[in-house]
């Protein structure tokens, strides 16, 4: 399968890249810092499903015995491992730092697109540096802390 993309498209993903390389301090030194079912280690990798109109869901964790689990409420603690991810999106914090994309933005009437694409980029650049890059199904999730 061949993919073609268009000279624009090629032009608007080098400046996302060159974007997200100016942004994050040390980009080359960062290590992803998913976190265990209960937010107190960190892991390689996690997976959470939830399906819609459920609070709990199911979390695959990275590790030697990695097994699906019973996850969590996630609307009511943040104390888990989503919440652990996304504690430097939500807090107010000057050296927080993240990307947010989202086809349906919040606060926004409903915008009509073709993609489901929605995620989040974080980076802690604090003295051990951590990035977190998350992808999700929520609509208008995460609302900024200040205005666009």
């Amino acid at each position: 399968m061949k993919i073609i993309l268009s000279e624009e498209h090629l032009i608007m993903r080098i400046r996302w890249l060159f974007l997200l390389w100016l942004s994050f301090p040390k980009p080359l030194l960062a290590t992803s810092k998913c976190q265990n079912l209960d937010g107190t280690a960190a892991t390689d990798w996690a997976i959470l499903y939830k399906a819609p109109a459920q609070n709990t869901g199911k979390a695959l964790i990275g590790g030697a015995a990695a097994n699906w689990q019973v996850y969590p409420a996630i609307t009511g603690r943040v104390d888990h491992s989503f919440g652990r991810a996304v504690e430097h999106v939500v807090a107010l914090n000057a050296n927080n730092k993240f990307i947010a994309y989202s086809n349906v933005p919040p606060d926004l009437p409903k915008v009509k697109t073709k993609s489901n694409s929605k995620g989040v980029l974080m980076m802690d650049p604090e003295a051990t540096d951590a990035a977190a890059w998350i992808v999700h199904t929520v609509p208008g999730f995460p609302k900024a802390l200040r205005g666009y």
